[in-house]
């Protein structure tokens, strides 16, 4: 009985040894993960609180600038380029945590979130407070996944879906004109029609729907390209002439749009952005896909334009 009860004993005692060697007197919570774009655009989605309404992995549980998951509060406290100052509240413990953004390749980043708290002298506490890492560990790498993948979409930071994509079709007919103002529908139209025209009377096949370029030169003068994708290469005539693209595998910068004159306008925008961002130049002119016929469909909302961007 004796033997039992000092076996007992000791193995309590290795027990109790074991709590203070295993579970150090501070203990930090690390979470970490991959995203598939470059640090900017993680740090544009962790430090707006409007976007953190959106990834937020339970957006009915915020007040204000606190928002909530499982046994914590989370509030942004400090912005930093290359990351955040997050602060962790329960009803007995305040904590401060920070996010580091780093950047990995050319268009992806790692990220890391750490706290650490006191694990306290009492064995039982200190087993308590380890559970509690461990649960802690477990929710911030939920919401550094649900960031991180809403970070990666380009429609979240730029407004707009752009993605990398190679132009195949690089025989062009292809004709350019100059007005004194923006060109109307009408006479973007006529050149189309004059396009069409020659690709028939050539036997040759059209590839796609019709592209445009309109270009400001000055105040009151305006560049007009309109071109076709055709099957082969044909004799010049007039104005309309017969171009070859340089072909470029994933240099093309591409995103669509649904809307009129202005939502184009942001499209382009959102792309220029996009390349500010990864310091890319554009060795020619981005040119617009008309899907919609303009003449036929009159509500500008419903039309549907694929704009392409070259990049380098």
């Amino acid at each position: 009985m004796k033997k039992v009860l000092l076996g007992l004993i000791i193995l309590l005692l290795l027990c109790l040894a074991a709590v203070y060697v295993f579970i150090p007197g501070t203990i930090n919570v690390s979470s970490s993960s991959l995203a598939s774009c470059i640090p900017k655009n993680v740090a544009v989605a962790l430090n707006d609180l409007d976007r953190w309404r959106k990834w937020w992995p339970d957006p009915t549980t915020k007040t204000g600038d606190l928002f909530l998951y499982k046994d914590y509060t989370y509030r942004l406290a400090d912005r930093f380029t290359d990351g955040a100052q997050i602060e962790l509240n329960t009803d007995k413990r305040k904590m401060t945590s920070r996010i580091v953004i780093i950047p990995f390749g050319k268009d992806s980043s790692g990220v890391e979130w750490e706290t650490s708290f006191e694990a306290g002298l009492n064995p039982f506490q200190r087993v308590a407070q380890y559970l509690k890492a461990s649960r802690l560990k477990n929710d911030t790498q939920k919401i550094l996944n649900n960031l991180l993948n809403f970070a990666s979409k380009t429609e979240n930071i730029y407004g707009f879906h752009i993605e990398r994509t190679t132009f195949t079709d690089t025989i062009l007919a292809a004709t350019r004109f100059s007005t004194n103002a923006h060109p109307t529908t009408e006479t973007i139209y006529e050149a189309i029609d004059k396009l069409k025209e020659k690709i028939k009377r050539e036997g040759a096949e059209e590839k796609d729907f019709p592209m445009l370029n309109v270009m400001q030169t000055d105040s009151n003068r305006f560049e007009t390209m309109i071109a076709i994708c055709i099957d082969r290469l044909m004799e010049n005539e007039g104005n309309i002439f017969s171009s070859r693209m340089v072909p470029m595998k994933d240099r093309f910068l591409k995103t669509e749009v649904t809307g009129g004159p202005s939502a184009i306008k942001s499209a382009h925008i959102a792309i220029q952005n996009y390349m500010n961002d990864r310091f890319l130049s554009a060795p020619a002119i981005p040119f617009e896909i008309l899907v919609t016929d303009r003449r036929k469909e009159t509500d500008t909302a419903k039309w549907k334009t694929t704009i392409f961007q070259p990049s380098m």
